[in-house]
């Protein structure tokens, strides 16, 4: 039988409180970065500060496909509160830390907690949207996304400034009461699930070592050992190894974590390539650009923090606009390829104006890339929910963000390296781990010859993600969108 459509009232409290429970998940992945100093002088441990960062990141993006099957399989209700729990249980962990250690341990169980919050909150409002406003709510997310982005270097440097970094943590637990306190009057409306599949536990282990191998390998390249080291070599060869046997035990399986009849479909399989090109490119400049201001602009992280505002903005004013378009035409492609032409025209731009522009200047056309990506950011994930069976909505919804995850650790390592190589081979001095911006000191020391280089440097890595930018165009325009999967229309919503 078909789940019962809930009440209008109950229906709106749901959603809000789905696309809070998003907003807490991805407030998480930034909220911590401005408490860093305070932590560390509080726990000791500087040699492990990149892991209270690393270890969300890591766990996330191990957990995220498999949080989207289970799902799939148990109900999105029951995962949702599963999930919550276990950010909760994490977050009241790394609040009574003795040590980093203790804080590393708990920042991987929030981050399993957070890949479902972020997941199961997106496949369920893809479930209740239905597949025609998709698209719509999914502009929500991206100001869901800016507002997380705006909000959590703030609150982070507030609360620890004003209370105690403790109060970090603290604060997700009555945060999360609310989350399913507004959501509860609707969450029977997502229904039970479909219990006749099961996980492969042997599959999700070889992909949660796959992944973290990948991702470890990635995040020590070229800042904590060199790309040729053992280490990094190690992990690289421990994620192709088992990823080499997961990928062929998924072949074989008739329940698969990950489909490899994806990868095949014209409307799963570009969406997927497009969507990890696409955030991988972008979110790669955005996160490498307050280096740029910083040590090539000579400005103070607060005033490169502020740069990047009118790009957050942007992209969700795209985003819903984009996204309102497509669902209100049914045409998915109209509103993403003008911009994503344009995104990657004004990338190219700025490659050829780098060494003159000024900083604001840049501020500014980052925004027009931002708003250019937009619609893009808003639609990929519905043609992609279109095109599935109902009962794999979630699997693929964590899959669509694994992409994302994936492309965008690709292309900060990537990125991150030539701008190191071009400043090294020009003759200046740069360290690796002033592109994450954590010496802010040594950043006011450079000699301008070394700034010199810096811009340069950037016109390449612009030069680098209109390319990117133009690829995930051809991505797009290769999809061939379906207006839903058939056993959506046919069967209940799924319980997702």
């Amino acid at each position: 039988m078909p789940a019962p459509t809930p009440a209008l009232a109950g229906r709106s409290r749901l959603l809000t409180g789905l696309l809070l429970a998003l907003f807490l998940g991805a407030l998480e992945q930034t909220i911590v970065a401005t408490a860093l100093p305070a932590i560390v002088r509080d726990l000791a441990g500087f040699d492990l500060l990149g892991w209270a960062l690393s270890a969300y990141l890591l766990a996330t993006a191990a957990a995220t496909p498999v949080i989207g099957k289970l799902s799939d399989l148990h109900g999105r209700r029951a995962l949702l509160r599963a999930c919550m729990a276990l950010f909760a249980l994490g977050s009241a962990i790394c609040a009574l830390a003795p040590d980093m250690r203790t804080l590393i341990g708990g920042r991987a169980v929030q981050g399993i907690g957070g890949a479902g919050l972020i997941v199961v909150a997106q496949a369920a409002v893809a479930q209740l949207a239905g597949p025609a406003q998709r698209s719509r709510y999914a502009g929500y997310f991206a100001l869901v996304w800016a507002a997380a982005g705006l909000i959590g270097p703030l609150l982070g440097g507030a609360l620890s400034d004003w209370l105690h970094w403790r109060a970090i943590f603290w604060i997700n637990l009555p945060l999360g009461a609310l989350v399913l306190w507004i959501g509860a009057p609707g969450l029977r409306a997502l229904g039970p699930g479909h219990a006749d599949g099961r996980i492969d536990l042997a599959a999700t282990a070889l992909f949660a070592v796959a992944t973290g191998a990948f991702l470890l390998a990635l995040s020590w390249g070229g800042a904590r050992h060199p790309w040729l080291s053992a280490p990094v070599l190690a992990a690289l060869a421990v994620a192709l190894a088992t990823g080499a046997v997961f990928f062929a035990r998924q072949r074989r399986s008739a329940d698969p974590l990950l489909a490899p009849a994806w990868l095949r479909d014209p409307a799963i399989g570009p969406a997927l390539a497009a969507s990890l090109l696409l955030y991988g490119f972008y979110i790669a400049v955005a996160v490498l650009m307050p280096a740029y201001w910083q040590l090539g602009h000579g400005l103070r992280p607060t005033v490169s923090g502020a740069l990047l505002v009118p790009a957050l903005i942007a992209g969700a004013i795209g985003a819903l606009i984009g996204g309102r378009a497509a669902a209100r035409s049914g045409d998915y492609k109209r509103p993403v390829l003008p911009g994503l032409a344009i995104a990657a025209l004004t990338l190219a731009l700025m490659g050829a104006l780098a060494p003159q522009l000024s900083a604001w200047s840049v501020s500014a056309l980052l925004a027009l890339v931002a708003f250019g990506i937009g619609p893009c950011t808003a639609t990929v994930n519905a043609v992609a929910q279109n095109a599935a069976p109902a009962r794999q909505l979630g699997a693929l919804t964590g899959a669509m963000a694994l992409s994302r995850t994936l492309g965008t650790a690709v292309v900060v390592a990537a990125g991150s390296a030539m701008i190191v190589a071009h400043v090294r081979l020009g003759g200046g001095a740069l360290a690796g781990g002033l592109l994450a911006g954590g010496e802010s000191a040594a950043a006011q020391t450079l000699p301008d010859s070394t700034r010199a280089l810096l811009r340069d440097a950037y016109a390449e890595l612009f030069f680098f993600a209109a390319a990117g930018i133009a690829l995930a165009l051809l991505c797009y325009a290769w999809i061939r969108p379906r207006a839903a999967h058939a056993a959506e229309l046919a069967e209940p919503a799924p319980g997702a």
